[in-house]
Order: C-alpha cells, then sequence, then structure tokens
C-alpha cells in the first residue's frame, strides 16, 4: 500500500525525530534528577559529606573586634573552649614529643592545665573554633600543627598564630583546620565541626593526628580540602 492521500513522508519522518528527542530529552531528566535525589539523600544520611560555616580565633578580642559574631558569643564560646581544654587536650609522655608536633614553645606542662595531667605535656590552646551566625556548633580548642617534619620542609617555620606560617591547626581529635590567611572562615566536615574530643588522647611517639584530615578555610567563599596526615 503507498502513503496516504495528502501526507509528507518527509514531514513524518521529521515529526518522529522530534518525537524521539523528546523522549530522550524527558528521560536524561528524569535521570538527572534521579541521581540529584540520590546525592542528597546520602548527604542527609552520611554527615561527613556535609560542610559547616565555622570561625576561627586566637583570642576572644580577635573574635569580638571582627563583629561577625556578638560579643556574649564571642566570650562564651572562648570560655567553653577552655573548659574543653582541659579536660580533653591530649597528653604527651614528654614536652619533647609534643613539641615534635606542635613546635617549640607550642607546648606545656599538663599540670599548669590540669592536675589530671600530673607528669605529662600538653599542646597549648592556640585558638578556639565556634560556629558562624546560624550554626549551633561546640566551641572547641585548638592546637598549632607544626609536625617536625612539615616544619623542616619549610624551612624550619614554628607553631605559633595561626599555625606558624600556614601549618594551621589540629582539633582535639587530629583533624586539621588550616585558615586562609588573614580570614576567619572556614568550611569543616560536619564529623568535625559537631563531634569534638570528649576525653583525653595519650599520643605515644610518632605523632599526634595521624588519621587527621585537612580542612582548608573557605575565606568567605568556596572551600578546599587536602587529605592526608596529620603528622
Amino acid at each position: 500500500m503507498g502513503d496516504a492521500p495528502g501526507r509528507d513522508p518527509g514531514k513524518d519522518a521529521e515529526a518522529e525525530s522530534v518525537r524521539r528527542m523528546k523522549r530522550s530529552a524527558t528521560i536524561s531528566l528524569v535521570l538527572v534528577a534521579g541521581a540529584g535525589a540520590a546525592a542528597f539523600g546520602l548527604a542527609r544520611l552520611d554527615p561527613s559529606q556535609r560542610e559547616e560555616d565555622a570561625l576561627v580565633y586566637g583570642t576572644v578580642g580577635a573574635c569580638i573586634a571582627e563583629g561577625r559574631r556578638k560579643p556574649e558569643d564571642c566570650t562564651a564560646a572562648e570560655a567553653a573552649a577552655r573548659r574543653a581544654y582541659a579536660a580533653t587536650a591530649p597528653r604527651y609522655e614528654t614536652l619533647a614529643d609534643c613539641e615534635r608536633h606542635h613546635g617549640r614553645g607550642g607546648c606545656v606542662p599538663g599540670a599548669t592545665v590540669t592536675a589530671e595531667a600530673q607528669d605529662r605535656s600538653l599542646p597549648a590552646m592556640a585558638a578556639f573554633l565556634l560556629g558562624a551566625e546560624g550554626q549551633d556548633l561546640p566551641a572547641q580548642p585548638l592546637y598549632a600543627h607544626a609536625p617536625e617534619e612539615e616544619r623542616e620542609a619549610q624551612g624550619g617555620a614554628h607553631g605559633g598564630s595561626h599555625g606558624g606560617h600556614g601549618l594551621g591547626y589540629c582539633t582535639g581529635t587530629g583533624a586539621r583546620i588550616v585558615p586562609v590567611s588573614g580570614s576567619s572562615r572556614v568550611h569543616v566536615p560536619s564529623t568535625v565541626a559537631r563531634a569534638p574530643a570528649t576525653a583525653p588522647r595519650l599520643i605515644a611517639r610518632g605523632g599526634f593526628g595521624g588519621t587527621g584530615r585537612a580542612v582548608a578555610a573557605a575565606g568567605g567563599h568556596g572551600t578546599g580540602h587536602a587529605g592526608g596526615s596529620g603528622g
């Protein structure tokens, strides 16, 4: 049988091609939407996939001066971090072991912080972390991250304010936080921001935070992460 009278075979083929393209586009959109929903669901199930906005300050005065949080918030966060510091700061067997990780001058006798750390060495509290406005995060003490091998790689830089020449900080759980120069804002994985240390760790020779994750600051926009040893 031939084509129906008045039908244009060329136009019929073109119309069929358009219908196929529309079906293909619809299927692609469904697949993309499904992938997005799956990723969102995974983020909800796995908190490590989420990040929190946080702030890092070396002193309560610096927190107040910047004005990102109310003065009373800064004061309360620093006080909470101090209390957590005494209860959860990592313990080293010797001052030399402590300074291998936190830099010369980055450690103190444990007894000066708490009687429970008698005969141990503790890293000095170098800074504190608190949530940005609207982020209800527990305040945490931070310690200078300046492992001996990394100091040597940087030409002998020592630990100190803002981690000593970019070496950053350690949390009590061994995670690393590295603020960008001049910035107080950081994006921190939820597993770090919402799970601070709850008990002290006795660190044997070989370093603190060997499984720590490096967390780079956002500087108010974007974020970068660098995996690797915490030293």
